[in-house]
């Protein structure tokens, strides 16, 4: 059963809904439709807070925002003979090459193209148990699209092997900013020092000396 064939039982299902006088909401009714043709593209988006970029953008910038890292819970089998399925978390790896945003007219959602890592083959783990992925074989490409809600990860090059690469994950910002600059979007925000204090002093310095006198005075002339 095909995609189109299952869009075209479900927008048959809410349009008999409908007709028989039951509430859908506003929502379905939208997505039913299916979304519009034509769609938003990005190099950049803002997600709760974090920047993702696409591959091709971060190819000349210097700070670098293309790699994310997807939890999905799902059925895990060992082989296609396994009668014993079971269900846990799986960590899919990434790097992003689209960012699309698609309207459904009244409503509208981000959406980021991936290739995807191959996890049989391009992950694994290094000897102080830091997660490897080889970004040169690409799995899933049947499921390159995912809702704008992923973590953001960094793939720093192995230096032993450099077919391989490390998975950092840097710490999520806690603070909202707004900077028109990316390059300098990473930086804490400016805050304007302590307002100057009036340099006019009221002290009487009259009584004051500024001669010394345990030495001899020395005359310059003029």
């Amino acid at each position: 059963m095909n995609s189109s064939y299952k869009l075209n039982i479900i927008h048959h299902s809410v349009m008999c809904e409908l007709h028989e006088g039951k509430v859908v909401s506003n929502t379905i009714r939208w997505l039913v439709h299916g979304p519009n043709c034509g769609v938003m593209t990005y190099e950049g988006y803002m997600v709760n807070g974090c920047s993702y970029h696409t591959k091709s953008r971060d190819d000349h910038r210097t700070v670098q925002n293309n790699g994310i890292m997807l939890v999905a819970t799902t059925m895990q089998v060992s082989s296609a003979k396994d009668k014993n399925p079971v269900i846990g978390d799986m960590f899919f790896y990434g790097i992003i090459e689209d960012i699309w945003e698609v309207s459904y007219n009244t409503l509208s959602t981000v959406l980021f193209k991936c290739k995807w890592v191959e996890n049989k083959t391009g992950v694994g783990t290094d000897d102080l148990h830091f997660t490897l992925v080889d970004l040169s074989p690409i799995g899933h490409s049947s499921d390159s699209f995912i809702i704008a809600t992923p973590k953001t990860s960094l793939y720093v090059s192995d230096l032993v092997d450099p077919r391989w690469s490390v998975v950092v994950m840097p710490l999520q910002k806690d603070f909202s900013y707004k900077c028109a600059n990316d390059d300098l979007g990473d930086m804490l925000p400016h805050y304007p020092p302590i307002s100057k204090w009036n340099s006019t002093s009221d002290i009487d310095e009259s009584g004051d000396t500024y001669t010394r006198l345990d030495c001899e005075g020395t005359w310059v002339t003029t």
